[in-house]
């Protein structure tokens, strides 16, 4: 009898085991393994950065595409983790994404961009008093420009005046490069150009037409101060850019759930709000040339 019931004992203990795996519920580690999640990269530029990522995380889950996100401090260290393949896409500045193609030698993929990336101009803005109508009258004349890794306020108006025969070294160039980006956020030194022309720190200044706009909207007081002298040729702003190793499968169905976002889902109008667009668009490297060869000059 003792023997039987040690047997029995045994037994139990084998069927209970945590390894043990039951006919009445399969196995499902193989599951649980498949791919790793998708790895998204971004710059924390603002406290708004995680809300927008942590809704895009889930809006991708929700559409059984496992995502994952990092966020790095600044865009030299986002675009190293997309080289390292630390991350899968990362959410680009124009420069970012144009410094990623030469380091790769156009080893990458454009996927998605927001509607406001496409077509965006720069504008060269005087101060009424200046006596700046045309570019090249900005010699003898201060200019102030912002980040020096702002693509529209700095690196692709120099390349665009040089284009349109402005001598460089004839313009005083005032650079807020050491006073901004304190942030890892490029994209916001056309803000402080525009404080610093008004403050009267410079006689003209280049922002995005976009802020252009809004400024002589929202405030025509401030905007009478200024005149606009000249318009950018068309270029690309910012866009998701993943390595040329991303899978296709995956890199296409990030790009469908991304472009299906709309306002009527609670975690995509968010996103959208805070991205200041309406819609998600395929992305495409026209639009970055000029950027491109801008880097490639000695």
């Amino acid at each position: 009898m003792l023997a039987w019931r040690w047997i029995a004992f045994v037994l139990l203990v084998l069927v209970s085991a945590p390894g043990a795996a039951s006919a009445a519920e399969p196995d499902s580690s193989h599951d649980e393994q498949g791919p790793p999640p998708l790895r998204l990269g971004a710059v924390a530029y603002a406290p708004s950065a995680v809300t927008i990522f942590e809704n895009i995380r889930r809006y991708l889950n929700a559409h059984d595409l496992r995502c994952d996100y990092v966020l790095y401090s600044n865009y030299d260290a986002l675009v190293g983790a997309l080289e390292r393949r630390e991350i899968d896409i990362a959410w680009n500045t124009p420069l970012a994404h144009a410094k990623f193609y030469c380091g790769t030698e156009g080893a990458c993929r454009t996927l998605v961009m927001r509607d406001v990336d496409r077509g965006f101009r720069s504008v060269l803005i005087a101060r009424a008093d200046a006596g700046i109508e045309r570019p090249s009258d900005l010699a003898g004349h201060s200019l102030v420009l912002g980040s020096r890794d702002a693509a529209e306020a700095t690196v692709l108006p120099l390349h665009f005046l040089r284009a349109e025969g402005c001598r460089l070294d004839q313009i005083k160039v005032v650079s807020l490069d050491e006073e901004v980006d304190l942030r890892g956020n490029p994209c916001s030194s056309e803000r402080h150009v525009l404080q610093a022309l008004l403050a009267g720190r410079g006689e003209a200044g280049v922002i995005g037409e976009r802020l252009w706009n809004q400024l002589q909207k929202s405030d025509p007081a401030h905007a009478a101060q200024l005149e606009l002298v000249w318009r950018s040729p068309e270029f690309s702003h910012c866009v998701f850019t993943s390595h040329a190793d991303l899978d296709d499968t995956r890199a296409a169905r990030f790009t469908e759930l991304m472009l299906a976002m709309d306002s009527t889902d609670e975690q995509g109008a968010e996103v959208l709000r805070l991205e200041g667009a309406k819609s998600w668009v395929a992305g495409s490297g026209e639009g970055f040339e000029e950027l491109i060869s801008a880097l490639k000059q000695p």
